[in-house]
């Protein structure tokens, strides 16, 4: 469902916790960036979400729901994505700087590096929790205007804050 908030179009879904849902989600994200003509954006945003997604369902219960929202203003697209564990903050692995210490980690060890490229592609990111509890949300956001805007690029600021 695309809708509109304070005149400006918001997508907003609640999908089960589920593998299928991470291309479910990019698929709805795809469409609602073609509708508001941000294509050249498309690349970054689904990335972004299909890491967000995947963190989310791997913490989430096997029956329990994951929420995907997007909006755009002039200046910036928001993404976001909720599960119902507030308790864990994501957390980026380490980095490696050797193919041994990949070697040495296992098969185990190869997940997990999510947040590093939703740093990597966003320009913001951070995590906001509602005051009185309830399900936390991992926000990011892609700068659609001024100079550079909608260069592909891997390497964004990616800090917390708005």
């Amino acid at each position: 469902m695309t809708a509109s908030i304070t005149g400006r179009p918001v997508v907003v879904r609640e999908l089960l916790a589920t593998k299928a849902s991470v291309g479910l989600a990019r698929s709805i994200v795809a469409a609602f960036l073609r509708v508001h003509g941000l294509v050249r954006y498309e690349e970054r945003a689904l990335a972004i979400v299909s890491e967000l997604v995947t963190n989310a369902v791997a913490v989430s219960r096997p029956t329990g729901t994951v929420r995907v929202y997007g909006t755009v203003e002039p200046a910036r697209l928001w993404l976001a994505v909720s599960d119902a564990f507030p308790e864990r903050d994501p957390a980026p692995r380490n980095a490696v700087s050797t193919v041994e210490e990949i070697d040495a980690a296992g098969s185990e060890e190869f997940g997990g590096w999510g947040l590093m490229l939703v740093r990597a592609y966003a320009d913001r990111v951070w995590v906001e929790r509602p005051a009185g509890g309830g399900r936390k949300w991992v926000c990011a956001s892609i700068d659609v205007a001024g100079p550079g805007a909608g260069a592909t690029r891997v390497g964004g600021r990616g800090g917390g804050g708005r």
